[in-house]
């Protein structure tokens, strides 16, 4: 890891222990541990410091490889806090410079240990950076490159799942499939800006086939697949998108560290 300098550090440290959403300073008082250095970085960013969150995730990104068999009981594993780390990085390359080159080179990173990795995360986190790659991509000037992309990673979905299998049977979560659900949303979206209203609201419905529902969104998405007038439909889709419902991943209550 590059190094930070200790008031540096402490300076980060007590924006994270301070102020209206605090940290508790044992999640994040080793400097020297990279998963510290992750959630000061993520909360820096959280707090809408992006100089501050950049600085203190670049000190790891691009040094350090998770340990994928890193698997607790309870709490976020190594995995996961990498991949947040390099969402978050992504994303502030993106609302700095809009440099797609760049910003894709830390999302494709985070794709392919969210591939990588075997077990259940506690986040969004495979979906969401699918669904980041294939916007980056659209708003990049590479639209036709995003949509043949959407178009393959479902295909391939359909035939073979590469959702993690719950921890424990669960049949809400048989069909669940984070990276089919969002390329479908994509090009949803995609058909929607292009005035194929219909079309997007039939690849929603499509979509919501592999979302995990609550019994509220089961009727949601029933009302919306009811819901004849296009743009009056595509509303009422767009409803069921403000709503999580169902964690992606189920698994026991998330804490940072023990």
């Amino acid at each position: 890891m590059k190094e930070i300098e200790n008031k540096e550090w402490q300076q980060y440290v007590t924006q994270c222990t301070t102020g209206e959403w605090p940290v508790p300073a044992s999640f994040v008082s080793d400097k020297d541990n990279w998963v510290c250095r992750a959630i000061v970085g993520r909360v820096l960013y959280f707090t809408k410091d992006l100089e501050g969150a950049l600085t203190v995730l670049s000190t790891f990104v691009n040094d350090v490889r998770p340990d994928l068999a890193d698997h607790p009981a309870e709490g976020m594993c190594e995995a996961e806090h990498f991949v947040l780390s390099l969402r978050d990085v992504a994303d502030i390359i993106w609302k700095l410079t809009k440099n797609g080159d760049a910003t894709l080179q830390y999302l494709d990173r985070a794709f392919q240990i969210c591939r990588e990795f075997p077990y259940r995360f506690h986040t969004e986190a495979r979906g969401d950076i699918w669904y980041r790659r294939l916007n980056v991509l659209a708003e990049s000037g590479r639209r036709d490159e995003a949509l043949a992309d959407a178009k393959r990673m479902a295909g391939e979905e359909r035939k073979e799942s590469h959702a993690p299998v719950p921890m424990e049977p669960d049949p809400v979560y048989d069909k669940v499939n984070p990276y089919l659900f969002y390329s479908l949303r994509f090009l949803a979206e995609q058909a929607h800006k292009d005035g194929r209203t219909v079309d997007a609201c039939s690849l929603l419905e499509d979509a919501y086939a592999w979302f995990p529902l609550s019994e509220a969104g089961k009727r949601d998405v029933a009302k919306a697949a009811a819901t004849t007038d296009p743009d009056e439909r595509w509303k009422a889709w767009q409803f069921c998108l403000s709503n999580q419902y169902l964690p992606w991943e189920k698994q026991p209550i998330v804490k940072l560290r023990d």
